[in-house]
């Protein structure tokens, strides 16, 4: 998985260095409502932890460039909320966020002639841990293990796909898009294998967002 991310993250440089001398340049923001889990699994000692999504409201700002053949580069940054939720001891249910600066890199063309467009993206991603809710020595709540910020990870990578439709009006778009992120690293870096502590920890988000772009540079 390290080397399809690898490529794709090559193809996208490649693209921005020759879209860059052409055709059209827009910015925007992005509404994301989002449905966050993670994959707790024990590989060595067969045990799957089952968690409960975590919704989130999530805000971007959104950068494109594409050619005249509708095909181009994608690049969003946003502050992104992942986790779940778990009930605790007392079966009351806590959410357990993490907040990342979320950066994907997206290789993005559409379909169709008209102002209706259908609009396809997918890239790599990378995530920066900004902050946590954790609370009683970061244990994650309902469980005997927590985050550990010496020993996890406080850096992610992941694929992001996303699909909908782009409608144009004027010199500005506004889009209805569906996306999948899918981190390939796990939360949870294990030292050594053990029944207590899940091998695999990896967030999967679906989100649904509203995009508004402005396109403020072209190139004939």
């Amino acid at each position: 998985m390290k080397k399809v991310i690898f490529v794709l993250f090559i193809i996208n440089l490649t693209l921005i260095n020759n879209l860059f001398s052409q055709n059209k340049f827009s910015f925007g923001f992005k509404s994301s409502y989002s449905s966050s889990n993670i994959n707790f699994y024990n590989n060595f000692f067969p045990q799957n932890i089952k968690t409960n999504s975590l919704n989130t409201f999530d805000y971007s700002f959104v950068a494109e460039i594409k050619n005249l053949k509708k095909t181009g580069i994608r690049i969003e940054i946003s502050k992104k909320t992942k986790g779940w939720t778990q009930s605790d001891n007392t079966n009351i249910f806590v959410n357990n966020e993490f907040t990342y600066l979320n950066i994907p890199i997206m290789m993005t063309t559409y379909f169709g002639n008209s102002n209706s467009k259908i609009n396809f993206s997918i890239g790599p991603y990378a995530d920066f841990l900004l902050e946590n809710n954790l609370v009683n020595n970061n244990n994650f709540s309902g469980l005997d293990f927590g985050f550990n910020e010496e020993r996890d990870n406080n850096f992610g990578y992941g694929i992001m796909v996303s699909t909908g439709l782009s409608f144009d009006f004027d010199k500005n778009s506004f889009q209805l898009l569906v996306s999948y992120n899918y981190n390939f690293d796990n939360l949870i870096d294990v030292e050594s294998k053990n029944s207590a502590i899940p091998d695999i920890s990896n967030f999967n988000t679906i989100s649904i967002s509203f995009v508004y772009l402005f396109n403020f540079l072209r190139s004939e």
